[in-house]
Formats: C-alpha cells, sequence, structure tokens
C-alpha cells in the first residue's frame, strides 16, 4: 500500500479521527480504528496493524498529556504487560474468542456498573496484575477491557486518566509489536503507511487535548461510561455471533 491508493489516506484520517476521539474520551478511537483496519487487511493482519496504528495516539496523548501521568499505576502495570503482551503475542488467536469476549465483556460490566465494595483484599501492585491480564488480551484480540473500567475506579481526575491510560498502552503496545515481529509478523511491507498514520495520531491526540479540557469532569465519566458499556455489548454480540 502505497500515498497513491486511496485506502492509505482512508486509514491516515481514520488514524486522526481516531486519535482524537481518544483524546477527549480516553476510550473509543481504537475500535474505530479496529474496524478500518479489518476491512483493509487479511485477517492475520489485524490485530498486529493495528497495534502499531494506535501508536500515534498514545505517542501524542503521552506528550500533550504527560503533566497528568500517575506514576504509581503505570509503573506496575508496565512491568505486568512486560509479561503478559509476549504471551499474548506467542499465542496470539489459538483461545477459544467466544469465551473471551463474554469474560472480558462481564468483567468490563461489573467494573463500571457495580457499586465499589466496603472491603477490599489488599494487594500492594494490582495493576501489576492488571497489566498482566489486560496486556496478555490485547495481544490477542486488539482489546485488553480490563484496565479501562478500572480507571474510573480511581480517584483520578479526567486529565489524570487520559494520560496514565496513554502512557500505559504506549508501553503495553511496543511490547505486543515486539512480540509480533519476534514470532514472524513482518510490517516493512507497511512501514510508509506506518509513519504517515503515527503522525496523524499525535495531530489527532492535540484536537483531542482540547476537546477534553473543555468538558465537565462529571459529562467526561458519563461518556466514558457510555462509550465501554457499548463496547462491552458489542463483545457479547461477537460472541452470539460466534456461536
Amino acid at each position: 500500500m502505497n500515498p497513491t491508493d486511496p485506502i492509505f489516506w482512508l486509514i491516515v484520517v481514520s488514524s486522526f479521527v481516531a486519535s482524537a476521539i481518544s483524546g477527549a474520551f480516553a476510550v473509543g478511537g481504537g475500535f474505530l480504528m479496529l474496524a478500518v483496519v479489518a476491512v483493509f487487511f487479511p485477517i492475520a493482519a489485524v490485530v498486529p496493524m493495528h497495534s502499531v496504528l494506535m501508536l500515534g495516539t498514545s505517542i501524542g496523548r503521552t506528550i500533550f498529556f504527560r503533566k497528568h501521568i500517575y506514576w504509581p499505576i503505570v509503573v506496575p502495570f508496565v512491568f505486568g504487560s512486560m509479561i503478559g503482551a509476549p504471551v499474548g503475542a506467542r499465542i496470539y488467536v489459538d483461545l477459544p474468542e467466544v469465551l473471551v469476549a463474554i469474560v472480558v465483556g462481564l468483567f468490563m460490566l461489573a467494573a463500571l456498573w457495580v457499586p465499589a465494595l466496603t472491603w477490599r483484599p489488599r494487594i500492594r501492585h494490582p495493576f501489576f496484575f492488571v497489566g498482566i491480564g489486560h496486556s496478555f488480551l490485547s495481544a490477542l484480540f486488539s482489546f485488553g477491557g480490563l484496565m479501562q473500567p478500572l480507571m474510573m475506579r480511581t480517584t483520578l481526575d479526567k486529565m489524570q486518566v487520559i494520560a496514565t491510560l496513554a502512557v500505559s498502552l504506549l508501553a503495553m503496545n511496543v511490547f505486543k509489536l515486539v512480540g509480533y515481529a519476534a514470532f514472524g509478523f513482518d510490517f516493512r511491507p507497511h512501514l510508509q503507511l506506518i509513519a504517515v498514520a503515527i503522525l496523524a495520531g499525535v495531530a489527532g491526540a492535540r484536537v483531542g487535548m482540547h476537546i477534553v479540557q473543555r468538558m465537565p469532569e462529571e459529562k467526561f465519566r458519563i461518556v466514558f461510561k457510555i462509550i465501554m458499556t457499548a463496547f462491552a455489548f458489542q463483545l457479547f454480540y461477537r460472541a452470539w455471533s460466534l456461536a
């Protein structure tokens, strides 16, 4: 695929729009890119290409929201991703997708809507284990589903949520890409598209930053929950269609 191909620029524009959405609401853009990639790439290339094309939004959000990063969550998540991402990349899509879709969808809904318990098990670094699980699932299916709803259980504000998710998922994606390359996926035929899409993603993240700065905190959380709930039901639909 080269710049003379209209599909090349459709993917680039999609990267910009997806990044703006993720920059504004912390979630949502990845699913737009996943839909686009699934149309124009072979099935075997969908997850690796989606992962590399989403680097732009993570890089952009990390740069523009860097002052708001909450490192006590990022550090254990990244260490967990160092375990989960390579293992998931090695297994890739060998697990039954129906089961995973149902379990992840249920977990997302529970994490978003079930009232917080007054008693919680004392785990010193819970986001280490979240990093393992989220990156493992993301390496298999391009969506982990664990980190985002759990971030809404924290007391972080909207800027911290976006920044912390950005740098965490950026590190995770790097580990995933190393794993895909190590286990045989060749990104070289797509390097030109990857470079332009990443630049578009960085620009889109800047637009998203302007949107979120003008959005009230409560509205941000409501939109975040609605988007994540919609994706949970989309997972249930996928499981139903595959059953």
